[in-house]
């Protein structure tokens, strides 16, 4: 059985790519260039996040296209916290809604 060799950044971001629903890593190739990573799936609302580590929305593939390997690790840990955030807020939200403590009224 043929071993297939993967950088650490690479195997990291796909790792990661399988924690968040929807989303998968892959090179994408294009006309006189070498192979670039690539994000594509259901991980549109993280589109800001990829952008902060150099990542270009590419709309005739529909992925999300980065220079290196660490780049594409690095967002998608970044995305990974950021979902984690924002569930940690709604169960604020919801204690907050919850709480019967004194409220300040606006005016």
């Amino acid at each position: 059985m043929p071993t297939v060799l993967s950088f650490p950044a690479q195997a990291r971001a796909e790792e990661l790519a399988s924690s968040l629903e929807g989303c998968k890593v892959l090179e994408v190739s294009f006309a006189n260039g070498p192979p670039m990573p690539a994000i594509k799936g259901g991980c549109f609302q993280f589109a800001t996040v990829f952008k902060a580590f150099g990542g270009q929305w590419n709309h005739a593939r529909k992925v999300h296209v980065f220079y290196d390997w660490s780049a594409v690790a690095a967002s998608l840990e970044a995305a990974l916290r950021r979902q984690v955030d924002g569930a940690e807020g709604s169960e604020q939200d919801k204690q907050w809604d919850q709480d019967s403590g004194l409220r300040v009224r606006a005016g």
